[in-house]
Formats: C-alpha cells, structure tokens, sequence
C-alpha cells in the first residue's frame, strides 16, 4: 500500500504536498512552482503569522520580486482553494502577513487509484474533449498564476455621520473598519485642535481600504439638493506608511474646489469620460489622469471599454501618456451590493511611459498589475458606488474609488442616481 499525506482544508479542498496538487472529489489541480512553496509554508508554519518578506523569499527563491506577485498568489490559491469568504483558508493579518489555521493531516492510499485504469471507460467523445481541453491549457497555462475572479467580492459597507458630514466606509472585514474609522476620527479631532473648529463640512466621504493601500473619495454637497457641487470632487491613494502624509495634507490644505485640467484636444470625439485622481506614496504625490472611452456594441448592455491615461511628469510638471488599455465592459444591475456592478475583461494594455521598472510608487503597480493581469485574461470587477447627472463614484478592488465625469454618451449616465450603496 502507497500511503500519501495530504492535508484537508474546510473548504473540502486537499493539497497533496509531494504531487504539488489540490483534489476535489470531482477534480485535480496542479499548482505552480510558487504556489506550492507558500501554500506548504503556510501549512508548516500554521501556528505562528508568517510575514510578506518571509513569503517572498520562500515563494520566489532565485530571484526579486514585488509584492505584487505575492498578492497574486495568495489571491490565485484563495479561488483554487474554493474560499466562499476571504479567510475561510488564508487569514490576512493586517500589517504582519498571513497565516492558516484550520486543516487535518491524512494519510490516503493512492496505489488502487493509480492501479485502477480508466482507459476503457474513455469513449471517443471524451478523448476528443481531452485534446481540446490539453490544448487550451497549453495555450493558457499561465492562467492558473492570474485566475479569473469568478464572483464579485462581497464588502462590509457602514455610514455614519460627523457634524454634517456623511461618510461611507467600504472594507472587507471588521479589522479594516475599525481601522478606518479610528482614522477618521483622528483627523476630525487634528482639524478642530488646530482651528477651535470642524472646517470640513458638508463633505460626502467615501473611505475603503484593501489589505495594501487606502483610498479617499469625497466632494462638498448642495445641501438643498445633496449633490455634489461641480469641481469639489477629490480622490487619493495612500500606500500605508504614508498615511501621516496623507491627513497633514487634508488637514493643512482648506482647499474645495480642485484645478481644472483637460487633455481634450479637437481630435477627441465622445464618449468620453475623465477621472481626476492623485496618488501619496515614496514617489511624493502624484496626479493621475484618465480619459474613458465607452461604446456600445452589438449585445446589450456590453459595451467596448478603452481608456489612455497620463501622469504629471516631476520634472516639467506637465502630463504625459502612462498606459493606453481595451477592455470588454458588461453592466451587471442585478444583484448588485452597489448601484451597478462592472464586469471587466481584458483585451490588450500598453505601456505609453518609459523607464517604468525603476519605478515601483503606488501609481505604477496599479498599471504593471494590470497589464500582468492582461496577459492571463483576468477578469475583474468594479463597482458603482454613487451615482449623479454626469458623475459618478467607482470602486475598484485594486485602484481604489475614483470619480468618473461622464460625457453625454457615457452609458453610465442612464443609471439611477443614488448616493449611498
């Protein structure tokens, strides 16, 4: 007898270390090289956290890699491992790394299943199915590093109100949402220590943190119509150390009304949208500008999606091209957490801006992780948080919450309008 240890998660999910495989009842799956490492790593260290820079080295043992690629891992082993909520196997701790907690060790015999040949029971309908289905995966093999996002993420969303402030929390656990909220109430404190008072009012504020950055969206409102007044829209994204940076400016700076930029030349036709965004992290603060494309297509309610974006260049100040990029959008209104979810899917990305491997700022992963993700047909999902004529709110998982200023052909400009999710 061929006894084989395997380890059994709650998800039902085994992983057979020495095959480097997971097996369902109904299905086997091979992880790749770094996906085995960290999976195994986590298991033989299961009773204490184990730090990112500890899953780098471990992960990706001849060579240097960002962060990046660690959160595409554990995101890739999360969907393979069949999580329904994030945690059940991989638990983030935030500020220190990961850790799994919860599995069995058993011992299988394998040898009646290797011994027990299935050839006889293959007709030639499934031989053929085999092929196509080999060839597909020879063709895609990279996939199993970048899956597919199958289901749109659900997000604990809580309101609350500060002087005639309301503010919009959007997380994925209870931890992140303490920890926006004490820092909320930190900068409101900070603000009225330094001027007796509360001087921002009558603000819609949206705040949502990801394991890896938070991001700031917020405008002043009419307080008769409670829409948000034109040109008082802000969005930012703050890399986490920089966090200090980010409140010294809010609080310093009593600005309402942003600057008015266009990149709209005689050669730009609509639809188009524009979002204004701005970015705090090693690389200082940075602006960030995008023009959207939406048009429609032949299915309904899906749309081509393309977008060229440009950055301030630090030493001239003036903008220049970052990345062009085309996409497939589907509108998805039905059982949505928010007015309207986005199905997103690639089609082809270009980096426009020279020497970016020297440059790894917050402003930078978000476009090197998508065009990663380019190449491995990632789907992913963003999401309409807030909607009024001509504006609205996203949230992206991965860029955060922007603010996009649709054209007069912008399908987006046909939601509802609604302020809270």
């Amino acid at each position: 007898m061929s006894n084989i240890e395997q380890i059994r998660f709650r998800t039902k999910v085994c992983f057979i270390a020495s095959q480097g495989v997971l097996k369902t009842p109904e299905s086997t799956l091979k992880l790749n090289l770094s996906e085995q490492y960290i999976l195994s790593y986590l298991i033989e260290n299961h009773s204490t956290p184990v730090t990112k820079d500890d899953l780098l080295k471990v992960g990706w043992p001849d060579r240097i890699v960002t962060e990046a690629s660690l959160f595409q891992v554990i995101r890739a082993l999360r969907v393979k491992l069949n999580e329904k909520t994030k945690g059940d196997v991989i638990e983030t701790l935030p500020r220190v790394g990961y850790q799994i907690r919860e599995f069995t060790r058993e011992h299988v015999d394998l040898s009646e299943q290797k011994s027990n040949s299935t050839i006889s029971k293959i007709n030639k309908k499934t031989i053929i199915s085999a092929i196509i289905l080999t060839s597909t995966l020879l063709g895609s093999g990279a996939w199993y590093m970048y899956p597919p996002q199958t289901e749109p993420t659900h997000f604990l969303i809580e309101h609350d109100n500060i002087g005639n402030n309301n503010i919009t929390f959007i997380t994925q656990n209870l931890e992140q949402q303490l920890d926006l909220r004490n820092k909320t109430k930190e900068i409101f404190s900070q603000q009225i220590n330094k001027y007796g008072k509360m001087t921002i009012t009558n603000q819609r504020i949206y705040f949502y943190k990801s394991d890896d950055f938070y991001s700031i969206a917020w405008c002043q409102v009419t307080p008769e119509t409670n829409q948000c007044k034109p040109m008082t829209d802000f969005s930012y994204k703050v890399s986490p150390d920089k966090w200090t940076k980010f409140t010294h400016l809010i609080i310093d700076n009593k600005r309402i009304f942003r600057e008015k930029v266009s990149l709209i030349s005689d050669s730009v036709y609509e639809p188009l949208s524009i979002v204004y965004r701005s970015y705090i992290s090693n690389y200082g603060i940075i602006s960030k500008i995008s023009n959207f494309y939406i048009s429609p297509t032949d299915k309904k309610n899906v749309f081509d999606y393309s977008k060229v974006s440009f950055i301030t260049n630090k030493k001239t100040s003036h903008y220049q091209a970052l990345s062009l990029s085309a996409e497939s959008l589907t509108i998805m209104n039905k059982k949505s957490q928010f007015i309207s979810t986005l199905k997103i899917t690639p089609k082809a990305f270009h980096w426009a801006y020279q020497d970016i491997s020297k440059n790894k700022a917050l402003i930078f992963l978000d476009d090197d992780n998508k065009s990663k993700s380019y190449g491995y047909n990632a789907i992913r999902y963003d999401y309409v948080v807030a909607a009024q004529k001509k504006l609205q709110l996203i949230l992206g998982e991965s860029t955060g919450l922007y603010w996009l200023h649709s054209g007069k052909n912008n399908p987006l400009t046909l939601l509802p309008t609604k302020i809270h999710p």
